[in-house]
């Protein structure tokens, strides 16, 4: 019995070749099937997202600011307080015919249009303005007015006398104190009466007031305005020795001999006017 062998034809190049090709064009394609799909799945959803409602927007409330005129020039502290020499810019608003600028007088007084003369001293600015808004309230219907100091603050000062290591003038810093006043002054020495620091300051009227103050207490209880008042300005800190019985004749007699009236320092002490006997 003849066996048949058949011989296996051999395989064509190039249909080997084609097979090849169809794997790798099918690698290709694989990818981008999936993202065709996930992009039809994108569109698909798209008029679901815009049917949706849109949030609703956050409410904030935000405070009002009630604007006023300004009453200060830029950089100067709002308690600030108006002194004799300070030159200030009178602006009003409605009738810009009575702007001026005035220089307050030794006594402590302006003169303007209309009103006359007018107290600025011991004011601040936004004080003097409103002070000056009711003056005005009888002649202009709309009294609305700004008070700048144009010159005059940077020469502000305080005295600090007394047992102290270094009397003297000193200029009157934001912040300034009575603690702190006495320490730029080298402090109290061991002879001053630390229960009993007197200042001389004049109040709105012009009258000299003596304020005896307890700064001793500041030990006790910390500082606060009554033991550490701030000052203002040509006020006379004097630690008072602590042999000395008769305070206020004490400061008279301190007071004409080594106060510099120079500057500012005067002082009128009559015994009505003043405290801490």
């Amino acid at each position: 019995m003849s066996q048949q062998v058949r011989r296996k034809r051999p395989e064509c190049p190039a249909r080997a070749g084609r097979g090849r090709g169809a794997g790798r064009q099918r690698a290709l394609l694989a990818p981008l099937l999936m993202w065709l799909c996930l992009l039809a799945s994108c569109l698909a959803a798209a008029p679901a997202l815009a049917q949706a409602p849109a949030p609703e927007p956050v409410q904030v409330q935000v405070p009002e600011l009630g604007l006023e005129p300004a009453a200060t020039a830029a950089g100067i502290d709002a308690g600030y307080r108006i002194a004799a020499g300070d030159e200030l810019a009178l602006k009003f608003f409605y009738a810009p015919e009575l702007n001026e600028t005035a220089t307050v007088r030794p006594d402590g007084r302006i003169q303007l249009q209309l009103v006359g003369e007018v107290r600025a001293a011991g004011q601040t600015p936004r004080e003097l303005a409103d002070a000056l808004k009711r003056a005005y309230a009888g002649s202009l219907r709309y009294p609305e007015v700004s008070v700048e100091v144009e010159k005059g603050f940077a020469r502000q000062q305080v005295f600090v006398g007394g047992e102290v290591g270094r009397p003297g003038a000193q200029p009157l810093l934001p912040g300034l104190t009575l603690m702190r006043a006495l320490i730029v002054a080298q402090g109290p020495t061991d002879r001053a009466a630390l229960n009993r620091v007197a200042i001389l300051r004049r109040d709105e009227s012009g009258a000299t007031r003596v304020i005896r103050v307890d700064a001793a207490s500041q030990a006790r209880r910390g500082a606060d305005d009554g033991n550490d008042p701030p000052l203002r300005p040509f006020d006379v800190v004097l630690a008072v020795p602590s042999r000395i019985s008769r305070v206020n004749k004490w400061i008279d007699q301190y007071v004409r001999r080594n106060l510099p009236v120079n500057v500012g320092f005067s002082y009128d002490l009559n015994d009505n006017n003043r405290r801490g006997d």
